[in-house]
């Protein structure tokens, strides 16, 4: 008994899935299960998407810049808390 397969989606059509999927609010199974998507090859897509953005350094929520504020005195300190227990903490 033949399968019926699915077309073979190009980049770009999963890329239009995967934005979809990102302003829809639903998890990726309930998105998968809503648009008949088969749940491994969305996964396998969203992050072979991913990869491709961070890569390619478009991806612009990856870096914040910071600038510093004009400086009354020459010593400055910058403390970053980043987790629970985990501080950062730049001085000059």
């Amino acid at each position: 008994m033949a399968t019926s397969r699915q077309p073979r989606r190009t980049t770009e059509q999963w890329q239009a899935i995967v934005d979809s999927y990102l302003s829809s609010g639903l998890t990726a199974p309930q998105f998968c299960k809503r648009e008949n998507l088969n749940y491994a090859s969305f996964i396998k897509w969203k992050r072979r998407l991913a990869q491709k953005t961070v890569a390619g350094g478009s991806d612009i929520s990856s870096f914040i810049e910071l600038t510093p504020a004009p400086v009354v005195q020459p010593h400055w300190v910058i403390e970053l808390d980043l987790a629970p227990g985990v501080q950062l903490r730049i001085a000059r």
